[in-house]
This record gives C-alpha cells, structure tokens and sequence, in this order.
C-alpha cells in the first residue's frame, strides 16, 4: 500500500469508528461493483493532493498534504457531523478547513451533496538522495507522521505579534502570524519543536512544547 493511501487509510478508520454502526464509504470516482452498496451516512472522497515542501527530519522528507471530503448524507447527517468533527479534533495531525480558509468555490466543488467539511491529512514521503551515479533501482518511499501545529506568537504582555515569520526546524516550511499572532504550520509529530521566528528583522531560535494545542510562543 502506498504512503498516501495508507494515510488515507488511517483517517477512514477514525471517521468508521466515531459512527460506529453506521457505514462510512470512500467514494474514489469508480463504478461500484454490482454487490457493493453506495447508500451510505456518510461518504468521503478526494479532492487534492498538493506538495507542501520538503524537510529534512532524520533524512530527507517530500512533505505532501492531502484534502479530504467528508460528507453526510440522510435524517442522522447533523449527529453524524458532529461525532465526525470531534473525532477530528482530538487527532491533531488532521485538521478541518475553516470557513475563512476556502478558496473561492473550494466548499461547493468539495460538498456536492447533504452536510460536510473539508480536511487536510499531512503526509511524509521519505526517499533517498542521490549521492553518486543514478542509481539503477528508484528510491523507496516510507512514511512518517507530520501534523498540523497551529498556535500564537505573544510578546511579554501577552500580546500577539503580528507580521511575524515562523518555521519549525522539523520542516522547510515558514508561515507569517496574522494580525492578533496566530499561524497554523507543518511540522513533524515530535512533542518538543524548535522554532525560527524572525520579528521586525531579529531572527532567533525558540523552543517550545507542542504537546497540547494551540501552542504558545513568547517573544522575549
């Protein structure tokens, strides 16, 4: 099973359980089968695959982030949301794409039918540089977990800071804090990240502890 697909997998198997006895179906655009069923509560689909960055975290990483429908469909479609966003929240390296995070027509492209959200699911490519003559074989891929980290930038009053550029050491990925300090970046799954933040040209580095979010930095 490929990295993408086992990703995929993963997060199919969360959503399964929080609506437990009632059937989740991944819809992947094929005819079903003539025995397979397509009347479901809730059906999830694809709807992007696009390459975040590369980083560099006990080797080499093609950082990818795959977005996900999930959709509900019948008389339970409001209960079922709600057992499915949960579900979602409390596992961090996914998150749901916000009313204000939508590209202009994404939801309704996304949604096609009943109630449903969009979310993102990191994936981490793991492959081998080339070191020396093109090697005869190709590189093989294994996956490691990444998550989403998102957080606030505060000064020592507690203050946001804003216009602010942050990246964590476990991704070649930098994001900007938006106007009260908050920033949503990839990252790799460890508790312990140490971030680059650079404000209003000082750039230094600052450890914090991810465990639980949002994450706090303070600016000293």
């Amino acid at each position: 099973m490929g990295v993408v697909r086992s990703s995929l997998t993963e997060l199919l198997g969360i959503l399964s359980d929080a609506v437990s006895p009632e059937r989740v179906r991944f819809d992947d655009g094929s005819e079903p089968l003539a025995s397979q069923s397509t009347d479901a509560p809730v059906t999830v689909h694809t709807v992007a695959m696009n390459r975040v960055g590369r980083s560099r975290r006990e080797g080499p990483l093609l950082d990818l982030e795959l977005k996900v429908a999930v959709e509900c469909h019948g008389p339970t479609q409001l209960d079922n949301m709600e057992k499915l966003l949960l579900a979602v929240e409390h596992h961090n390296q996914y998150s749901v794409v916000s009313s204000g995070e939508f590209q202009p027509d994404e939801y309704d492209a996304g949604i096609r039918q009943g109630l449903g959200f969009l979310v993102r699911i990191p994936v981490g490519i793991r492959f081998e540089e080339p070191s020396g003559p093109p090697a005869a074989k190709p590189p093989v891929a294994t996956t490691t977990v990444s998550r989403r980290i998102h957080g606030r930038l505060v000064d020592v009053h507690n203050k946001g800071i804003p216009d602010a550029y942050i990246r964590p050491h476990s991704s070649a990925t930098a994001v900007v804090s938006d106007p009260t300090g908050h920033f949503e970046v990839l990252a790799s799954a460890d508790e312990l990240q140490h971030f680059v933040v650079a404000v209003r040209g000082t750039e230094r580095e600052v450890p914090a502890n991810t465990s639980s979010l949002p994450v706090i930095i303070r600016w000293e």
